[in-house]
């Protein structure tokens, strides 16, 4: 039962946000909302306000802004200065970055309890474990060595040694990476050949990976306020830094796919890490908000980088884009979308299949 009213806060909470930003904007900007909406299906319930209707649906998992003038968009020749359409492309596009700005915005926020209350993090660039098998084992690397640079390139913090790493064995996995580590009061370095990542049964089958083998040493980190601020600074710089680097690896083939997941599996772990306590399921939190904001804003029909794209063409010839053109990115952008949903969760519930079938021998 906890797990499930926790998936159902993931979801509301960072769709309510979103659209919450969308809505801020129209009313910043002078345009009259119609209806705010959190869920879509059957209406439980609703109050008006003003010119606006709020409404809580039976299906959770999304929500709505809708916007005066929005649905005939581009159909009039002539708008209320009230309309959607009755606004320059400038103040349409506040509009539409709001809702991931508003994400952006609730996960460092989070953060900042996350910090307060102590979640598990890096002891610095400490290594806390060498993976057994793999080169970094024989490599004369110890636990406790701190990693200060990769190939030359300073580490401040563990995500800079994975970057570096991970930059140079996708230059050349046949070349050994050379690691500086201070031990004690002296400076070390090793130079470490890449090796071959076997999979274990029931990972998700990618591109044959090469790894060192190290692995952080993990502490509990809490702060007070000023510092938990200046922490989940940190954070969500690296949390941005990850999800592009994350997008790259997809584009260039570096990973798979089939790593991608959906709402099930979203779902999931999120019930997974709200058992393990409030401060790791905020960090998931906000970890998906981010993941939200940013992905919304790619520039695809049906996401609002695409909407966004729009505006700026708009902006600059001066013209609005023909029906014919906006219905066409319209049903490409749709059959775009509901093909991406359709394969992450043929992802998820082959994952599911396969930890159950784990569980089942007993591995």
């Amino acid at each position: 039962m906890m797990s499930a009213i926790a998936v159902l806060i993931l979801f509301s909470v960072i769709i309510l946000v979103h659209e919450a930003g969308h809505f801020l904007a129209a009313k910043r900007v002078g345009i009259r909302v119609e209806k705010f909406s959190l869920g879509f299906g059957p209406k439980i319930f609703s109050v008006k306000r003003g010119d606006t209707v709020y409404q809580v649906s039976l299906l959770l998992f999304g929500g709505f802004v809708k916007l005066a003038g929005e649905e005939d968009s581009y159909e009039k020749e002539v708008y209320e200065e009230w309309e959607y359409m009755g606004k320059s492309p400038g103040h349409r596009s506040q509009v539409i970055v709001a809702g991931s700005i508003g994400n952006l915005l609730l996960a460092f926020l989070l953060l900042i309890p996350v910090f307060m209350m102590g979640v598990p993090g890096y002891d610095g660039t400490k290594i806390g474990g060498l993976v057994e098998g793999l080169p970094a084992e024989t490599s004369g690397l110890m636990v406790g060595d701190e990693v200060v640079k990769v190939n030359g390139r300073p580490c401040n913090e563990w995500f800079d040694v994975l970057v570096s790493i991970r930059k140079a064995i996708d230059t050349s996995h046949t070349t050994p990476v050379e690691l500086t580590v201070r031990r004690g009061q002296e400076l070390l370095t090793f130079k470490i050949m890449p090796g071959l990542y076997k999979q274990e049964e029931g990972d998700i089958k990618g591109a044959p990976s090469y790894i060192l083998g190290i692995s952080p040493m993990e502490k509990i980190e809490r702060y007070g306020p000023c510092r938990a601020f200046v922490r989940a600074s940190i954070e969500f710089k690296d949390m941005v830094r990850s999800i592009f680097i994350a997008l790259k690896m997809l584009v260039t083939k570096e990973a798979s796919p089939r790593q991608l997941s959906g709402p099930i599996g979203i779902a999931q772990w999120g019930a997974d890490i709200a058992r393990r306590g409030l401060s790791r399921f905020l960090y998931y939190i906000a970890f998906i908000s981010v993941n939200l904001g940013l992905v919304n804003m790619m520039p695809f029909p049906m996401l609002d980088g695409g909407h966004l794209v729009g505006l700026v063409g708009e902006k600059v010839t001066g013209r609005r884009p023909s029906k014919k053109i906006l219905e066409w990115s319209g049903y490409i952008g749709f059959i775009l979308i509901i093909g991406l949903a359709l394969y992450v969760t043929y992802n998820d519930i082959l994952r599911v299949l396969k930890e159950m079938a784990i569980k089942k021998k007993g591995g």
